[in-house]
C-alpha cells in the first residue's frame, strides 16, 4: 500500500531548519569558488565506461522520470475525482462501482480522498520546486561548465535567460530530489535505491558537462525541501487521518481509477 509512513518529515525536520539553509548556502558558495573547476576538471579524468554509464543508463531515466509528467498523471487523477461523490450519488452508479471494486462505499470515498492528497503533494511539490529553480536560474545566471570553458562565458552573469547560462541550481537534480523524497514519504520500503538513484541522476549532470558541482548540492537541496515543507505544513495532518484499514493499496487504486471512467 502507499501509505504515509510519517518518519521522513520528522528525521528530516532538522533540514527545514534556518540554521540549516544558512549552512547549505555557505557550503554552496564555498564550493562554488573553490571546488566547481577543480571537480569539473578531475571528473575529465575518469574512464570512458563512466561517462557511457551516465550518457545511456542514467541520463535516459530523466526523460522518463519528467516532472511534467509526473505533474500530468497527478493533476488526471486529481480532475478525475473532483466530482467523484456527485456521481456516486446515483444509487445505481455506487452499486456498480461497489460491485466492480469489491469495496465499500466508505472505503471507495477514503481511497479516492487519500489519492486526490497524495496526487495534490505531488503536483505542488514538484510546480513548487521547479518554478523556484527556474527562477534562481534566471537570476543567478551561471555558465554551465562547456560554455564557461569553450565559449568564453562570464561564471555569473545575472538576470540571464540565455540556457548557457542557467547552470545554477540543477533542475534534473532538483526534479530527482522532489521525487525521491515524495515517493521515500509514500513508501516504507527502497530509502537507500531511491536516494542512490537521485545522486546518480544528479552526478550525470557533472559528466554530461551541463553543471559545476555546487549546481547538483543547491539542485538536491532545493528539491527535497519543497516536498518536505509542504507535507509538515499541510499535508501530514490531513493524510494521517486515514488509517491504513481504510485506504485500498495501489494495485486497487488503479482499478477504482479504471472503474471510475465508465461510471
Amino acid at each position: 500500500m502507499l501509505t504515509s509512513n510519517y518518519l521522513i518529515p520528522k528525521n528530516l525536520k532538522q533540514f527545514t531548519s534556518l540554521h540549516f539553509f544558512i549552512f547549505i548556502l555557505i557550503a554552496t558558495i564555498l564550493i562554488f569558488n573553490f571546488l566547481d573547476i577543480i571537480i569539473f576538471q578531475y571528473s575529465r579524468a575518469f574512464p570512458d565506461t563512466i561517462f557511457w554509464f551516465f550518457k545511456n543508463i542514467i541520463d535516459p531515466l530523466s526523460d522518463i522520470l519528467d516532472p511534467l509528467h509526473i505533474i500530468l498523471v497527478s493533476l488526471v487523477i486529481i480532475l478525475f475525482n473532483y466530482n467523484l461523490k456527485k456521481t456516486l450519488k446515483n444509487p445505481a452508479k455506487l452499486n456498480l462501482m461497489e460491485q466492480k471494486s469489491g469495496l465499500k462505499k466508505k472505503k471507495i470515498f477514503d481511497t479516492f480522498d487519500y489519492y486526490s492528497l497524495v496526487s495534490m503533494h505531488f503536483f505542488w511539490s514538484l510546480a513548487i520546486a521547479g518554478i523556484a529553480c527556474n527562477l534562481l536560474k534566471y537570476i543567478v545566471g551561471v555558465a554551465r561548465p562547456k560554455y564557461f570553458f569553450f565559449e568564453g562565458f562570464e561564471r555569473i552573469d545575472f538576470f540571464n535567460i540565455l540556457h548557457k547560462a542557467n547552470s545554477f541550481p540543477s533542475g534534473h537534480t532538483q526534479a530527482a530530489f522532489t521525487l525521491a523524497i515524495l515517493v521515500m514519504i509514500y513508501v516504507k520500503k527502497y530509502h537507500f535505491y531511491i536516494l542512490c538513484l537521485a545522486i546518480l541522476m544528479g552526478l550525470s549532470r557533472i559528466f554530461m558537462t551541463m553543471h559545476f558541482p555546487s549546481d547538483i548540492f543547491f539542485g538536491a537541496y532545493l528539491g527535497a525541501i519543497v516536498p518536505i515543507l509542504l507535507y509538515q505544513n499541510i499535508f501530514y495532518k490531513k493524510i494521517k487521518l486515514y488509517k491504513k484499514s481504510s485506504v485500498t493499496n495501489l494495485q486497487g487504486f488503479i482499478k477504482l481509477m479504471y472503474w471510475r471512467v465508465f461510471i
